[in-house]
């Protein structure tokens, strides 16, 4: 398996319009504070990327843009600084998952306990899709 590089590039962002609204119309739901994240599972047509990530932080907990954005930015490098295992465990299962995560805390965390937060996410997610795949 080559080696995966730790970036977050365009083909990684979840930007399809269709996708999003089908993650928010069919998508499962996965609440850990302080995140809320919805995804879909999908059979690997052999892509590049096993996974998709947008993100949102709310206007009405955070009122300036900067603020939203900073937020944004540190959810993003907790995501990409520890996806590799992710990403191994998704190919190793054939899974493609688009993921939408919102933040729901009321409070901006530093970024330490955004990525503890961000891991304990993502193990919770691989959890879900390897119960659902496993044969009951």
């Amino acid at each position: 398996m080559s080696l995966l590089k730790k970036t977050f590039g365009k083909e990684e962002r979840l930007k399809s319009r269709k996708k999003i609204q089908e993650l928010f119309s069919s998508g499962k739901i996965i609440h850990h504070h302080p995140f809320k994240a919805l995804y879909l599972t999908e059979e690997s047509t052999d892509n590049k990327y096993p996974a998709q990530l947008a993100v949102s932080v709310s206007k009405r907990n955070f009122k300036k843009a900067v603020q939203r954005n900073a937020i944004k930015r540190k959810i993003r490098e907790a995501y990409r600084v520890n996806k590799t295992a992710f990403y191994q465990t998704l190919r190793k299962n054939e899974q493609i998952i688009p993921l939408f995560v919102i933040y729901t805390a009321k409070e901006e965390y530093d970024f330490h306990r955004m990525e503890k937060e961000m891991k304990d996410l993502m193990k919770k997610i691989i959890r879900k899709v390897l119960n659902e795949t496993t044969p009951s």
